[in-house]
């Protein structure tokens, strides 16, 4: 894989991951019962908090090592990144 695959694969799996969060905040502040999202949340939550601190990890290290091949890509995935983080424990705060 290049280095801008590696960048734009990081993005996508921060997306994703954002884009769970956030699903999953709609759907608790709205008071959606949902029973299988309930059940997945209940197992993905894990692996989105894993991912979410993974990922800027990954990235502060390949900063490091001077494998960054676009800077913008980098910026927006850290971006996202530090988001979901934040996100998820405000979701963790709000659900316990």
């Amino acid at each position: 894989m290049t280095k801008l695959q590696i960048e734009y694969l990081r993005l996508s799996i921060a997306f994703i991951v954002f884009a769970f969060i956030i699903t999953l905040l709609f759907l608790n502040i709205n008071q959606v019962q949902i029973q299988w999202f309930t059940k997945l949340t209940e197992v993905l939550t894990i692996p989105a908090l894993l991912l979410s601190i993974a990922i800027p990890l990954w990235m502060i290290v390949d900063l490091i090592r001077k494998k960054v091949a676009d800077k913008a890509i980098f910026n927006l995935t850290f971006f996202i990144s530090v988001i979901s983080i934040l996100l998820l424990l405000f979701t963790i705060y709000l659900l316990y």
